[in-house]
């Protein structure tokens, strides 16, 4: 427990490392989508005003969230501290999209958190490449990892269950938005050799840098930007057949 708030560069003699795809990950993938399941079903008992507090109180605890992890990196971060709290990690994007979104009930705003937070959770939970062999398994760190990530798909999954969200309008909006995150993201990578938004000069995750090896630094972001519009529209689409087909099985889906 020595290293439960240490940063992992500072962390020395690691016992009990976090590890993907360990026993320990498993374990902690069960225990999140039991939790998320047991709320996501206690949620939609709930009547439409409580449902309402609900999801004020999830936007209260983004933002502490955050709050408590910038501090964190205040803390314990000793090394570019201002390049690590600069809000352009998809995860800290999501935390603020997921309270806007409640407090101003923008559909654009509810869509990115409804597509977006739950490829992001799922992604990071399934490959958390963040966490993976730097953090012990009973760390700030890792905890608050798990709980973050299992928030967003509880949103997101709170959100879906608007079957007008899924909408090819609120998709063409999400997409734009996505792509000024990422460029954005990818200037300031270019500039301080950052890696937000996994588009690093070049990217760490090896699949990505396997796409930058072959596009090169000038075609790299047009390439993500054109996968991500693909990924969006496969996801969107599932997303229909699932949430909406399910209660409407002889009703066409009108975009």
């Amino acid at each position: 427990m020595k290293d439960f708030f240490t940063f992992y560069k500072d962390i020395q003699g690691m016992q009990l490392p976090f590890e993907a795809f360990s026993l320990i990950h498993i374990v902690f993938l069960a225990i999140s989508l039991f939790l998320i399941m047991k709320l996501y079903r206690y949620y939609g008992k709930l009547n439409t005003i409580a449902q309402r507090r609900f999801q004020v109180k999830m936007a209260i605890y983004f933002l502490i969230e955050e709050a408590l992890y910038t501090a964190w990196l205040l803390w314990k971060c000793h090394d570019h501290v201002l390049l690590e709290i600069l809000p352009l990690e998809l995860c800290s994007l999501c935390v603020y999209m997921n309270a806007f979104c409640v407090f101003t009930q923008k559909e654009s705003l509810r869509f990115f958190s409804a597509v977006v937070g739950l490829i992001a959770g799922g992604v990071a939970m399934i490959y958390p490449a963040n966490i993976s062999g730097l953090y012990p398994v009973f760390s700030y760190r890792t905890i608050n990892f798990y709980m973050l990530h299992g928030a967003f798909i509880l949103f997101s999954l709170i959100q879906l269950k608007d079957e007008t969200l899924l909408s090819y309008e609120h998709m063409k909006k999400n997409f734009v938005i996505l792509s000024c995150m990422f460029t954005i993201a990818f200037i300031v990578n270019v500039m301080y050799n950052t890696q937000y938004m996994f588009v690093g000069i070049p990217p760490k995750i090896s699949f990505i840098a396997s796409v930058y090896q072959m596009t090169g630094i000038v075609f790299f972001l047009p390439v993500v930007l054109i996968v991500l519009s693909i990924i969006q529209v496969v996801v969107v689409f599932l997303l229909r057949q699932v949430f909406y087909r399910k209660n409407h099985p002889y009703q066409e889906y009108k975009y």
